[in-house]
């Protein structure tokens, strides 16, 4: 079963942007019926608000010293607040598709049209969605491992939200969505990561500075030491791909719960999470 797992894991087209089902970005994991549930359509508009609002106000750097003045001119030149963005915007894009479905849902009743390929808002949205999940769960682990420290970082409440509630977040949704979650989609990240280095490159070469005036923006890339900033590189875009497979390992692992507490969308389910998962995995696969 492990090996028909990977093998169809590994197919061709689940390396695109590529899906039967688009009406499971819109649905909840753990609902039976195939229609917008309320329920969900509220949660999706509350964490899009979440989001929204903490992002406004880490830019603003709210509760914090009036001091700040030119700092936060500079919240895009980190690697965190890139991946918020990403956090807000997959969560703006999913609460704006599931209300066109709903409001769909209401004129026509439950019926779901069938399309042959995924409309590109969907795409966007499995592509964001795809790269916070991995990115926020990935900038908790090294924020908290390698960049944090007492004497230059406040332990305040947005820090913690940015820093840690972005990934409690982003794993209480991650186990709420019903679409498929892709191991071949790990270039997402990886390419988004890539972009980051080579702005934070490219930033350093040009005078840029960060927040108290340095030369670096982190420790671990502070280019006037090349090689351990490249070997830092090479590690961090590593531990993103590491990130990857751990979440499709949890995706996995919620599709398989899922089909096990739902016997009539797998009458055949049973305690073999490799059958259970591939049975899963099956009902996911793209006709080409």
């Amino acid at each position: 079963m492990v090996n028909e797992l990977w093998k169809r894991e590994f197919r061709p087209h689940f390396f695109r942007v590529e899906h039967h089902k688009p009406h499971q970005f819109v649905l909840c994991q753990w609902q039976s019926q195939e229609e917008v549930h309320i329920g969900y359509f509220f949660y999706r508009w509350f964490m899009a608000a979440v989001f929204l609002i903490s992002m406004i106000c880490s830019i603003c750097d709210v509760g914090r010293s009036a001091d700040f003045g030119i700092k936060y001119k500079k919240w895009a030149i980190y690697l965190t607040n890139w991946g918020y963005t990403i956090c807000t915007l997959q969560a703006i894009l999913g609460a704006s598709l599931i209300t066109q479905q709903f409001l769909q849902q209401k004129r026509q009743g439950k019926y779901i049209p069938v399309r042959k390929r995924l409309p590109i808002g969907y795409q966007l949205y499995w592509v964001f969605h795809t790269i916070a999940v991995v990115l926020a769960l990935g900038i908790t682990v090294v924020y908290w491992a390698t960049v944090y420290s007492p004497e230059n970082h406040r332990l305040d409440v947005l820090n913690v939200l940015v820093h840690a509630c972005n990934s409690i977040f982003m794993l209480i949704d991650f186990l709420l969505v019903a679409h498929p979650f892709r191991l071949l989609h790990c270039y997402w990240p990886f390419l988004f990561t890539g972009c980051y280095v080579f702005f934070n490159f490219v930033y350093y070469e040009f005078g840029g500075t960060d927040r108290h005036e340095r030369s670096y923006i982190y420790p671990l890339l502070d280019w006037r030491r090349p090689r351990r900033s490249i070997l830092a590189t090479v590690f961090g875009l590593i531990f993103v791909l590491a990130v990857h497979c751990v979440v499709w390992v949890l995706f996995l692992l919620r599709r398989w719960v899922a089909v096990a507490m739902n016997k009539k969308s797998d009458p055949e389910a049973s305690g073999d999470i490799c059958q259970a998962t591939s049975t899963s995995i099956q009902m996911d696969v793209v006709e080409c």
